[in-house]
This record gives C-alpha cells, sequence and structure tokens, in this order.
C-alpha cells in the first residue's frame, strides 16, 4: 500500500495536538525562567547582606567600674587596654572605635564611679560576652614598662602578670542586646577584690568581669 505525505494542513494540526498533550499533563508544565539576575514575583530573593556589611546596627555604649577593694596599702591598680573585642557567629572581631592602648586606675572607678569606654558600633542582635585585650605578659621577669600593675602606699609598684597567656584576652560574661538603629547601656563590672592574686613575690591578675546591663 502507498503512503502518501499528509498535507501541509494535516502537519499543522499534528504539531497543535502534541503540544496541548504536554501542557494538559499535570507536573509537566514548563516552569517559567528568570533572566540571569533577576527574580520571578513569586520567587524572590531574600534579603542578603553584602560580604563584610551588615543588615542592621546598633550602638553599645560600654562603661568600666569596679568593686570596692579592701587592702590599705594599695592606692591604685592599672590596667591598660589595648582592644575590645566582641563575639559574633564563633568569631572575635575588634571594636575599630576603640582606640588602645588606654590606661585605667580600677580604684578610681569605685563607690559608683565609672569612665566611658566607648559608644562601639555592633551588628544588631543578642550577645553574651565581650573581651578586652590588656597590656600583660607572663609570669617571668619583671617588665620595664609594665602596662598592667598595682600601685602600694609607698609609692612602689608591682607589674601584674597573667598566669598563662594573655593572647585569649579578659572576657566579660552577661547577656545583652544591641537594638536595630538604637543604643543599649552597659557597664563591665571588674572586680579587683578577687581578681588580684599574690603567689609567692607575685601579682597575678585574673579578673571577673560581669556585663551588667544598665536600665
Amino acid at each position: 500500500m502507498e503512503i502518501k505525505p499528509l498535507p501541509f494542513v494535516g502537519i499543522i494540526l499534528v504539531v497543535l495536538v502534541v503540544i496541548g498533550l504536554v501542557y494538559s499533563i499535570p507536573g509537566q508544565a514548563l516552569p517559567r525562567q528568570a533572566l540571569p539576575g533577576q527574580a520571578l514575583p513569586e520567587q524572590a530573593l531574600p534579603e542578603q547582606a553584602l560580604p563584610g556589611q551588615a543588615l542592621g546596627t546598633g550602638t553599645l555604649k560600654l562603661y568600666l567600674c569596679d568593686a570596692p577593694l579592701d587592702a590599705e596599702n594599695v592606692t591604685g591598680v592599672y590596667i591598660t587596654i589595648n582592644e575590645i573585642q566582641y563575639h559574633l557567629v564563633g568569631q572575635w572581631i575588634t571594636c575599630e572605635e576603640f582606640e588602645g592602648p588606654q590606661k585605667y586606675d580600677l580604684l578610681e572607678l569605685t563607690g559608683g564611679n565609672s569612665t566611658l569606654l566607648g559608644e562601639l558600633t555592633l551588628p544588631s542582635g543578642n550577645y553574651t560576652q565581650i573581651r578586652f585585650m590588656l597590656d600583660i605578659q607572663e609570669i617571668g621577669p619583671p617588665p620595664t614598662g609594665p602596662g598592667c600593675y598595682i600601685e602600694f602606699a609607698d609609692n612602689t609598684t608591682e607589674p601584674l602578670f597573667v598566669p598563662s597567656g594573655g593572647q585569649t584576652g579578659y572576657k566579660g560574661i552577661g547577656r545583652f542586646e544591641v537594638p536595630v538603629n538604637g543604643t543599649v547601656v552597659v557597664t563591665a563590672d571588674f572586680d579587683v577584690r578577687k581578681a588580684v592574686v599574690v603567689a609567692g613575690s607575685s601579682y597575678l591578675l585574673k579578673p571577673i568581669i560581669k556585663l551588667i546591663v544598665n536600665d
């Protein structure tokens, strides 16, 4: 039997039938596609921050104070802060607004007195710790110009040492929240009474720092 080719109109009809079957099968509709860099209305991209950029920031207004010291022969306990860092997503990040080194006499910060360390810009969110990087060395020969030292009534001084490595800094623990475009006021309470420990002929610094949110 001789097979005759379909006329042109027949070919068009066959093509239309095939296209109709493809679009009528559930789940087989051709997906909509967006041009590179574009998103379809129902597929809006989530807001994302550029590397090194935060979606929102706020201000941490950080003060330093100290508990009273009982020793009458001690006239000053000095610490030098090189850096202040905050903890975010498993990393310690330096607060650029704090310009160290800065020296403080903790005995002047008792009885309700405090000093402003800085107004620091942080990504908004919840925090549980910050840390202070001090100019202090491990136990060894007395430094010629110690950054942290204790002063006595007879005008003599003794350097303060760190028991084992000062690279990790001194952590302040306490929960606070930095609001978007807002300010939270926090006081770092540095308890010298518990922090200074005598070990033989050396004075060690084991600071206990609590972060207190000011109402």
